[in-house]
């Protein structure tokens, strides 16, 4: 029966994120064991929607601690969305831009190392809306 979810799961999160499901569970290539580590197991072979769920669980995990705390460290959701930005997932975009977003409002536990990470995805990845988010935490910081 837990088989039958997860599988479940993983085609009906895959329908939603348009990835044939395929790409996203595959018994015969699957090692990991079928236990509460499961998805991050997955995630560290290189399966693309568990990458993107365990990132997702980090930056909501961060965003809840902005909201009670007022800062939070984004140092994990950052460094999966650019793993997936890099990885060319569709939805790797999305989240690395919301962890984009909480870095340029200052959210971030250290404000410099918050912009200098703007500025390396500025120069790595040339998004567009990058400049706008550096000139908003610090002022005059983009030619």
């Amino acid at each position: 029966m837990e088989k039958f979810f997860k599988l479940f799961f993983s085609s009906v999160t895959a329908l939603a994120l348009m990835i044939p499901v395929g790409a996203v569970y595959s018994e015969e290539t699957d090692t990991c064991s079928r236990d509460e580590n499961w998805i991050e197991c997955r995630a560290e072979q290189g399966d693309l929607l568990a990458i993107y769920k365990v990132a997702r669980e980090s930056y909501d995990k961060a965003y809840d601690q902005v909201k009670s705390t007022g800062l939070a460290d984004f140092t994990v959701p950052l460094s999966y969305g650019r793993q997936l930005v890099d990885s060319k997932e569709r939805n790797g975009k999305r989240l690395l831009k919301m962890v984009h977003l909480q870095l340029s409002w200052g959210n971030h536990v250290n404000r410099d190392q918050a912009l200098q990470w703007l500025k390396e995805d500025y120069e790595q990845r040339k998004l567009d809306y990058l400049p706008v988010l550096i000139n908003r935490l610090a002022p005059g910081q983009v030619n």
